[in-house]
């Protein structure tokens, strides 16, 4: 075998292998963005729905103090 052409077969397989690592290592950071990104947009709208929430019943109020009562004894306002 001509060791110019195992030189050029080694050199090329070690690029390979480096570039197929650079792309996993991609992928994965890709992977962990968009999963933390999901996570953010659902405590947003959980954060939304009960802001949303408070604004109604600050709008709306509540019509007696037995609702009242039974709200707080809840732990919902």
């Amino acid at each position: 075998m001509n060791p110019y052409f195992a030189g050029c077969f080694l050199l090329t397989m070690l690029a390979f292998l480096g570039g197929l690592i650079a792309y996993a290592n991609r992928a994965g950071r890709n992977s962990a963005r968009v999963r933390s990104s999901q996570q953010d947009a659902a405590t947003a709208q959980a954060t939304s729905k009960a802001a949303r929430a408070m604004l109604d019943a600050r709008t709306n109020g509540l019509r007696t103090r037995t609702q009242l009562l039974d709200t707080l004894e809840k732990g919902q306002f």
